[in-house]
C-alpha cells in the first residue's frame, strides 16, 4: 500500500509541471490572441501555418525550455541531449531521411490508391512551373521545423519525464498520445472527444504511432522522419494541387484523412506490427 501511494506520489510531481505548463500555455493564449486580433483581424495563434503557427511554437518551446530548467541539471543534460545535441552530428541524417522517405511513400502510396477509386481523382496542374521550388523547399524547410518542435514536446519531453515518474512503457505512450491529441484544439479540447471525434481518433492513433518510434528506437529524429514524411504530402499537395475528392465519398473516407476509419484502421495495424516486433534494427 505504502508502495503504491509512493508511486502515485511521485508520477503527481512529474504530472504536476506539465500541467502547470499547458495551463500556461493556454492563457498566453488568452493574453496574446486578443492583443494580435487587435493589431491584425486575420491574425490567429492556432493557425495550421503562417506568423501564427509560429508564434505559437516559440510560446510552447519556451514553456518547455522552462519546464527542463525546474528539474536537476541531469535530467537537464538528458532533455538537451535527446532533444537537440543530435543536431550537431552527422548520425541522425540517414535515420531521419530514411524514415522521412517511407511515411511519405506510405502516405502517397495510399492517395495514389484511392485516385483509382471513383472518391478521388488525381491530376496533372495545368500552370505548373519550376518557381514552385523554393516554395517547396521552404514547406521542407517549415515542415522539418514543425516536426522537431512537436516530437521534443509530446515525445522527447514529456514520455521521459512520465517514465523518470514510475509509469510503464506502455501507459507512458497512451498518456503522451492523449496529450498530444488534446494539445491541437487548445481552446476546446472536449471537442475531439465528442463533436470531432473521428479526428480525435486519428491524432491519437497517430500520438501513439510516434510515440512508439520514440520508445523503440530511443531517439528523437527517427519519429521526427515518420513525422515530417506525412506532413510533407500535405504541405506538396497544398502547393501543388493534383488530388480531388468527390462530395459524396463513404463514410469510411475524408479529404483529411486523419478523420478516415480507413487511415484509424491502417495506422492500427501498423501500431499493432511495431509492438509484436520488437525489431530496434529497424531504426538503423
Amino acid at each position: 500500500m505504502i508502495s503504491s501511494l509512493h508511486r502515485v506520489t511521485k508520477l503527481f510531481d512529474v504530472i504536476r509541471p506539465i500541467a502547470l505548463s499547458a495551463l500556461s500555455i493556454f492563457i498566453c493564449f488568452l493574453l496574446i490572441q486578443p492583443v494580435a486580433l487587435w493589431c491584425d483581424p486575420a491574425f490567429s495563434l492556432l493557425a495550421n501555418r503562417g506568423l501564427g503557427k509560429i508564434a505559437f511554437t516559440l510560446v510552447v518551446m519556451m514553456h518547455l525550455l522552462l519546464l527542463a530548467a525546474t528539474h536537476s541539471n541531469n535530467e537537464w543534460k538528458m532533455f538537451w541531449h535527446s532533444n537537440a545535441a543530435f543536431l550537431g552530428t552527422r548520425a541522425w541524417l540517414k535515420p531521419f531521411f530514411a524514415m522521412f522517405g517511407l511515411f511519405a511513400a506510405l502516405h502517397t502510396s495510399t492517395l495514389l490508391v484511392l485516385s483509382l477509386t471513383p472518391w478521388a481523382n488525381a491530376y496533372l496542374p495545368t500552370t505548373l512551373s519550376w518557381s514552385v521550388l523554393p516554395s517547396l523547399a521552404l514547406g521542407f524547410v517549415a515542415t522539418f521545423f514543425l516536426a522537431w518542435t512537436e516530437e521534443a514536446i509530446f515525445r522527447g519531453t514529456i514520455i521521459p519525464l512520465l517514465l523518470r515518474g514510475g509509469l510503464g512503457k506502455t501507459a507512458s505512450i497512451l498518456l503522451s498520445a492523449l496529450i498530444f491529441m488534446l494539445a491541437h484544439d487548445i481552446t476546446a479540447p472536449w471537442h475531439l472527444l465528442s463533436s470531432n471525434l473521428p479526428l480525435g481518433i486519428g491524432l491519437f492513433l497517430l500520438g501513439i504511432l510516434l510515440a512508439q518510434l520514440f520508445v523503440m528506437s530511443g531517439t528523437l529524429y527517427v519519429g521526427m522522419g515518420a513525422h515530417a514524411g506525412l506532413v510533407f504530402v500535405k504541405v506538396f499537395l497544398r502547393r501543388i494541387p493534383c488530388l480531388a475528392y468527390a462530395s459524396n465519398v463513404p463514410w469510411w473516407l475524408h479529404s483529411d484523412l486523419r478523420q478516415s476509419p480507413l487511415i484509424h484502421a491502417l495506422f492500427a495495424l501498423l501500431i499493432c506490427w511495431l509492438f509484436w516486433s520488437k525489431r530496434k534494427h529497424f531504426f538503423r
